[in-house]
C-alpha cells in the first residue's frame, strides 16, 4: 500500500518543491555495545520535513581475531539478520537482511548514478575485517532509501515526534558471520543512524514533494518451489500487485557447507522472464551479465570474497529503470516499469545448473505504490 502519512497538497502553478526546499541531515539515534544476536529498536527523530533516506553505519569495536577465522560468504553485511522500516502507521517500507540492503544500494537506482558511488564495499568508510590474529574490527555504511529520485518523489513526511517511522534491526549470531573458527574475542557494534531530508519550505509549508504519500518499498521473498539440478523449471516469484521498478534475484544452494551459499547455477542459455504464462524475455546468462554491466558499471564488489569488477555470485538483476538511458539513474521517467496486479503470474525459467542439494531462489523486489495510480505524476512538477 502507499504510505499512510498525512498528505499536504501543492497549489496549482506553484514552483517545484525542490526549488523551494533545501536538503539537510540531522544526527539520528546511535547505540554502542550491541552484541551479536541482539535486537535494536531505535527511535527516529522528526526532521521537520520529508525523509529522503537513512544513513546507517555499523562499526564493530573491541574484536580480536584468530589466525584461522574465516568470514561467511555474505559477511560482513550479514551481521544484520533482518531490518524492518515501517511508516508511522505500521506499513512496511523496507524489509531485508544486510546482504540484501547492500544489493539495494547498488542496484536500486534510488541514489545518484549507479556504478560510480553506490558500492558499499568501495566507499572510503568501508573497513575490511582482518582474518588474522589481532584486531578484526570492521565498518560499513548502508543507505536505507525512501525517495525514488531527485524530485523528492516518495520521500516520507516526518514532522510529528509522536508519529515517526519505526525501525527494528535484528543482528545475526557470531557463527552466522564467521565460519569455522570465530574471533578470539567477539566485539560489539556501534550502530548510528543519520537522517537525510528535504526541509519543509519556510514560505509555503503546505507545498510537498510530488504525489506525496507515494511509496517506494523493498522486500525479500522466497520462492516456494525448490530447483532440481540440470532441470527445466519455471519458478514463480510471489511478490506482485503494483509497479515493479527493480527485481534482484539471489540463487542459493541448500546443500553447501554452510547451507544456502550463493551459487552460479542460473540457466546459461535459456534464461527467461515470463508474465502470465507468456515469455517476454529470452536471453543468454552472459547477455544478462553484460546488460547489468551497462546498467550499473564495473565495480569492486565485496573485496573480501569476490573478484574485482564482477557481479556477486548467484545474483542477477532486472532493472525497469532504463526509460531514459541504459545506465540506471535517478533521471528515469518510469515509462518502462513493470505493472503487475495481485493476479499476475511472474516467473523466471530455464534449464538450471548443478546444485549440491537443491536450488532456492530469493526475490528482492523494489516496488512503487503511486498515490495517483500512475508513476508519472511527479514529472508534471
Amino acid at each position: 500500500m502507499p504510505q499512510t502519512t498525512a498528505q499536504p497538497t501543492t497549489p496549482a502553478g506553484a514552483a517545484p518543491f525542490t526549488r523551494l526546499s533545501r536538503q539537510g541531515q540531522i544526527l539520528g539515534p546511535a547505540q554502542a555495545g550491541l552484541a551479536y544476536g541482539s535486537l535494536w529498536t531505535p527511535t527516529l527523530k522528526p526532521v521537520g520535513g520529508y525523509l529522503r533516506f537513512l544513513s546507517y553505519t555499523v562499526t564493530m569495536q573491541g574484536q580480536s581475531g584468530a589466525a584461522s577465522a574465516t568470514l561467511q560468504q555474505d559477511a560482513p553485511y550479514n551481521i544484520i539478520q533482518n531490518l524492518f522500516l515501517r511508516d508511522p502507521y505500521g506499513q512496511p517500507i523496507l524489509q531485508a537482511d544486510g546482504f540484501s540492503l547492500n544489493l539495494i544500494d547498488f542496484y536500486g537506482g534510488q541514489r545518484g548514478m549507479l556504478g560510480f558511488n553506490n558500492d558499499v564495499g568501495a566507499k572510503p568508510s568501508f573497513v575490511t575485517p582482518v582474518q588474522a590474529a589481532g584486531a578484526s574490527n570492521f565498518s560499513f555504511n548502508l543507505e536505507l532509501p525512501l525517495e525514488m529520485d531527485s524530485s523528492g518523489y516518495c520521500s516520507l513526511a516526518s514532522m510529528n515526534a509522536a508519529s515517526q517511522p519505526q525501525l527494528q534491526v535484528q543482528f545475526n549470531p557470531l557463527a552466522s558471520v564467521y565460519g569455522g573458527t570465530v574471533p578470539t574475542t567477539p566485539g560489539t557494534n556501534l550502530s548510528q543512524i543519520n537522517e537525510t531530508f528535504w526541509m519543509a519550505p519556510v514560505d509555503n509549508p503546505q507545498i510537498a514533494p510530488p504525489d506525496i504519500g507515494s511509496s517506494a518499498q523493498w522486500s525479500v521473498t522466497r520462492a516456494q518451489t525448490l530447483i532440481s539440478s540440470n532441470a527445466f523449471q519455471r519458478i514463480v516469484l510471489p511478490r506482485v500487485g503494483t509497479f515493479i521498478h527493480t527485481l534482484i534475484l539471489i540463487l542459493r544452494d541448500t546443500g553447501t557447507t554452510p547451507a544456502n551459499n550463493r551459487v552460479e547455477a542460473y540457466p546459461p542459455s535459456d534464461l527467461s522472464l515470463w508474465i502470465d504464462g507468456v515469455p517476454i524475455l529470452f536471453e543468454l546468462l552472459v547477455e544478462r551479465r553484460d546488460l547489468m554491466y551497462q546498467n550499473f558499471g564495473a565495480y569492486s564488489y565485496n573485496p573480501i570474497t569476490a573478484a574485482a569488477g564482477k557481479a556477486p555470485a548467484g545474483v542477477i538483476c532486472y532493472s525497469f529503470r532504463e526509460s531514459v538511458q541504459t545506465a540506471v539513474s535517478t533521471a528515469d521517467t518510469y515509462d518502462l516499469l513493470l505493472p503487475t496486479t495481485p493476479a499476475t503470474l511472474l516467473e523466471v525459467a530455464g534449464t538450471w545448473g548443478t546444485f549440491t542439494g537443491t536450488g532456492q531462489l530469493y526475490a528482492l523486489t523494489g516496488e512503487l505504490f503511486p498515490v495517483s495510480g500512475i508513476p508519472y505524476t511527479h514529472l508534471a512538477q
